[in-house]
């Protein structure tokens, strides 16, 4: 999703975006395994790139759980591979981390917090930013939270899903649709994708950004039920069908906190574009939406 949309929202930087298995239509663009050390020497070393922003790998901690030996291939030896390539042409490395590297019992966390993971993915993203700050000579850690916003069609946000949900319970009204359930009790930092893509370039472009560990998610800590409310308000979708349930109930209450709130002070004084809450970003998405912006994947994905 993040990288998709670095695709799409700016033609100013000579892009070569990857893929494994999803195609891309882009005339710079190369099929790359990440766990495959020689090709991305190979890779780094022919395209000799300023910036590498490293968004690949498994992100779904459930699938993590059910195959860590894959994600550690992926997600950790993945990284060492980029960030040993980076170091051989000088690029600079943005490294996209997640708020799972906590454990959710503290109030909030700053970039300092000590970590303590629940899942493998969490495990996976503390061993790879540990990876970027001693392997690397210029780079930024992102610590981001759940995104939302338009994509190519190899994924779907929550707020894609959600509103295609909704507008099928329209469209069978007064039957139900199955599986709008979502989560009173799991709290997070929904952030817009398309500031989450600003702050990278801010970083990509920023003369020094110091080798920091940077929070970059939204200023309202709310569940997912409220986003999914506040998405069908937005939208003029009926909300009646969005369920409330409960986090505790499912196997991912395991190893996924209920609640995680990251301190943004630092990301606030840094970067020049700030980061949009829930209702902002949701009016942001309507309008793009007005403006074509979803065609723009049409071309690439």
């Amino acid at each position: 999703m993040v990288g998709s949309n670095i695709v799409v929202s700016n033609s100013a930087f000579e892009l070569y975006p990857t893929y494994l298995r999803n195609h891309i239509t882009h005339p710079r663009a190369l099929q790359l395994d990440i766990s495959d050390r020689d090709s991305v020497l190979k890779r780094v070393e022919a395209i000799q790139p300023e910036v590498i922003v490293h968004a690949a790998g498994m992100t779904k901690p459930t699938a993590c759980e059910k195959e860590p030996a894959l994600a550690h291939r992926v997600n950790v030896e993945g990284t060492a591979h980029l960030v040993e390539a980076a170091r051989g042409v000088g690029a600079r490395f943005i490294f996209l981390s997640s708020d799972l590297v906590f454990d959710g019992s503290a109030e909030q966390y700053d970039e300092n917090s000590p970590t303590h993971p629940l899942s493998i993915y969490g495990h996976n993203k503390v061993e790879g930013e540990e990876l970027v700050r001693t392997g690397s000579d210029d780079f930024a850690i992102v610590r981001t939270t759940v995104m939302y916003g338009w994509s190519s069609r190899y994924t779907e946000s929550m707020a894609e899903w959600v509103l295609r949900g909704l507008q099928e319970s329209r469209e069978r009204c007064p039957e139900p649709v199955e599986g709008l359930n979502m989560y009173h009790d799991q709290y997070r930092q929904f952030i817009f994708i398309n500031d989450l893509v600003a702050a990278i370039f801010e970083l990509i472009e920023m003369k020094d950004p110091s080798n920091e560990t940077i929070h970059v998610a939204g200023p309202e800590l709310i569940s997912r039920y409220e986003f999914a409310q506040r998405l069908a308000r937005t939208f003029r979708l009926p909300g009646a069908n969005i369920r409330s349930i409960s986090f505790e109930i499912t196997p991912q209450a395991a190893f996924t906190p209920k609640r995680l709130r990251l301190d943004t002070t630092k990301a606030a004084r840094i970067l020049r574009m700030p980061i949009r809450g829930v209702d902002d970003g949701l009016r942001a998405l309507v309008a793009l939406a007005e403006e074509g912006y979803r065609e723009r994947f049409n071309r690439f994905f």
